[in-house]
C-alpha cells in the first residue's frame, strides 16, 4: 500500500476551541473512529493524542518491542514491584508497539455481547479491517517468521490438536497460525491505515502533544473538555507543560485505552467512577515458562503461532527472549507463554501522579490459577518431547513462580452495564468511550483486532445516525 507524505504541521499547531465531536486517542481505536465520522464531512472531528507523532520504521519494525525506558512513544503506569504496565502513545497508540498479532475473537466469544453485535455484524466489521489486501495488511505469518521453536511447537500440536486452515479469519479450538497486521515486517498501524488518508479533508484536524487535563461538564452534561499543549521536552514524560485550552463540542468520546480512559475520568468526573475511586478492569495474566535454546537464531516476529485450549488458554510459542525485543540484547532464556483468557483476573485502576494510572493486580483465585500451572506443566512436557530435541538444552526447562500480567487491561465500563452498546455512558450524556474500556467480556484471542472492529462497528453506526 502507498502511503501519501503528510507534512507534520498537519498534526501540530493550535487546537481548535469548538468542534461537533472531540476524540482523545489517535490509537488503535481513535483513528478508526476519527475517520469513519469524517468521511461525509457533515461534522467537524477534532482528534487530540497525548504522544507525538508517525513512528518511523524503526520503531515499527514486527522484529523488536519499542516499550523501553529511552522510547518515546510508551507512556508507564505504576504497578507492583517487578512489573512494568506500558501503553503506546503517539499516533498509532498501542497498534505502533505491539507484537504486531492481529487475531479475531472466537464466534462464540461474542454470545453475551448487546444487541447490535450480531456475529454477522462484528464479522462485516473484522472483514472491513482484516480482509487480504485491506487496510491493515492483515496476512498469517509465512514459514520464513518461524525459527527453530515455532517450527517444533507447530510440529508437536499439530499431531494432537485440530489445525486452522492458515487462510481462515476465524480461530478455532487448537493450533493457530497467528495473523498479524504488517507489511513487509513493518506494523501496520491503525493511524496508518485509517488516519493518514483521512488528513485531508477539511473536517478533520489532529493534533498531537495535547493531553486531556478533564471533561467539563454541565449538570449531566459533557460540553468539552480541557486540554494542554506539552511542551517538546515533556513528550517522553507524562507531565504537563504549556497553557489549558478549553474546547467546546457537542460529544467527547475517549478512545485513550482502557487506562488512559481511566486516567482522564477518575481526575475529572468521579461520580462515573463511583465513591471507591477505583475502577476494575479485566486481566489476562500469564505464567512463562522458560528454557535454553541449542543455538542463537536471526530475529523473527514476536509470536507467530498459538494453541487455543478448550478451557480458554492461549500457549504462546516466543520466538525469543523478551529483552532481545525491547533492549536488542538476549537475556539468555527463551519462554513459551501460559495465558489465561477467558478467566482473567482483575486489576483496579486508581489514579497516580502526572496523569497517568496505577494498576494493581489481584491474586487469581484458585478456580483460576490452577489452569494456568496444570498447562504450564503440559508445555513443559512439550519442550521435553523428541519434537524439540534439537531446539532445547536438556535441563533448562523452568516455570516461573510469579503469574505475570499480559498487558491487556479492558472491561471497566463495559457495554449493557457502564455504557450502552454504542459507548454512551450511563448517567452522562454527550460522553462516549470507545476502546477496550467498554468491553463486555474477555475472549479467547488478544483484544487488539477486536478493539478495532469494536471501533470500526461504532463509527458506522454513530455515521448513519444510530
Amino acid at each position: 500500500m502507498v502511503r501519501t507524505p503528510v507534512d507534520e504541521t498537519s498534526v501540530t499547531g493550535e487546537i481548535p476551541r469548538r468542534a461537533d465531536v472531540v476524540i482523545v486517542g489517535a490509537g488503535s481505536a481513535g483513528s478508526v473512529l476519527a475517520d469513519a465520522l469524517s468521511r461525509d464531512g457533515t461534522r467537524s472531528v477534532l482528534l487530540l493524542e497525548q504522544g507525538s507523532g508517525w513512528p518511523d520504521a524503526a520503531v515499527r519494525d514486527l522484529r523488536t518491542l519499542p516499550i523501553g525506558a529511552s522510547s518515546g512513544f510508551v507512556t508507564v503506569h505504576d504497578a507492583p514491584p517487578g512489573q512494568t504496565v506500558v501503553r503506546g502513545r503517539g499516533l498509532g497508540g498501542s497498534s505502533a508497539i505491539n507484537g504486531g498479532y492481529f487475531l479475531r475473537w472466537h464466534r462464540d466469544d461474542f454470545a453475551g455481547w448487546p444487541t447490535g453485535w450480531g456475529v454477522d455484524d462484528v464479522e462485516t466489521a473484522y472483514r472491513e479491517l482484516d480482509e487480504s489486501g485491506g487496510p491493515m495488511s492483515v496476512y498469517p505469518f509465512g514459514e520464513d517468521d518461524l525459527g527453530p521453536a515455532a517450527r517444533a511447537f507447530e510440529r508437536f500440536w499439530s499431531t494432537r490438536v485440530p489445525v486452522r486452515e492458515v487462510t481462515d479469519r476465524w480461530p478455532i479450538i487448537g493450533l493457530n497460525r497467528v495473523l498479524g497486521n504488517n507489511a513487509h515486517r513493518l506494523r501496520t498501524t491503525s493511524a496508518e491505515a485509517f488516519l493518514r488518508p483521512a488528513l485531508a479533508r477539511s473536517n478533520l484536524v489532529v493534533r498531537t502533544g495535547i493531553q486531556v487535563r478533564e471533561i467539563l461538564m454541565a449538570g449531566q452534561w459533557a460540553t468539552g473538555l480541557r486540554a494542554t499543549g506539552l511542551r517538546a521536552t515533556d513528550l517522553r514524560a507524562t507531565g504537563s507543560g504549556g497553557v489549558d485550552t478549553d474546547v467546546a463540542c457537542g460529544e467527547v468520546i475517549l478512545c485513550a485505552g482502557t487506562l488512559g480512559t481511566a486516567g482522564i475520568l477518575l481526575r475529572s468526573i468521579p461520580e462515573v467512577i463511583g465513591t471507591s475511586g477505583v475502577l476494575v478492569a479485566g486481566e489476562h495474566r500469564e505464567v512463562l515458562v522458560g528454557y535454553r535454546r541449542r543455538s542463537a537464531d536471526d530475529p523473527r516476529p514476536l509470536l507467530p503461532t498459538v494453541v487455543h485450549t478448550d478451557d480458554g488458554i492461549e500457549i504462546r510459542c516466543y520466538s525469543d527472549d523478551f529483552q532481545r525485543y525491547v533492549t536488542g540484547s538476549a537475556g539468555g532464556s527463551q519462554v513459551m507463554g501460559v495465558c489465561g483468557m477467558l478467566h482473567a483476573g482483575p486489576a483496579r485502576l486508581s489514579s497516580a501522579s502526572g496523569g497517568s494510572v496505577r494498576v494493581r493486580f489481584d491474586d487469581l483465585d484458585e478456580s483460576a490459577a490452577a489452569p494456568l500451572w496444570a498447562t504450564a506443566s503440559d508445555v513443559v512436557d512439550m519442550l521435553a518431547s523428541a519434537e524439540f530435541d534439537e531446539v532445547v538444552e536438556p535441563d533448562s526447562i523452568s516455570v516461573d513462580p510469579v503469574i505475570r500480567s499480559s498487558q491487556h487491561a479492558f472491561g471497566s465500563l463495559p457495554m449493557g452495564v457502564r455504557t450502552d452498546w454504542l459507548g454512551g455512558v450511563v448517567g452522562v450524556r454527550g460522553l462516549r468511550v470507545v476502546d477496550g474500556s467498554i468491553l463486555p467480556s474477555p475472549g479467547r484471542s488478544g483484544p487488539h483486532a477486536t478493539i478495532m472492529m469494536m471501533a470500526r462497528r461504532i463509527g458506522v453506526a454513530l455515521a448513519a445516525g444510530h
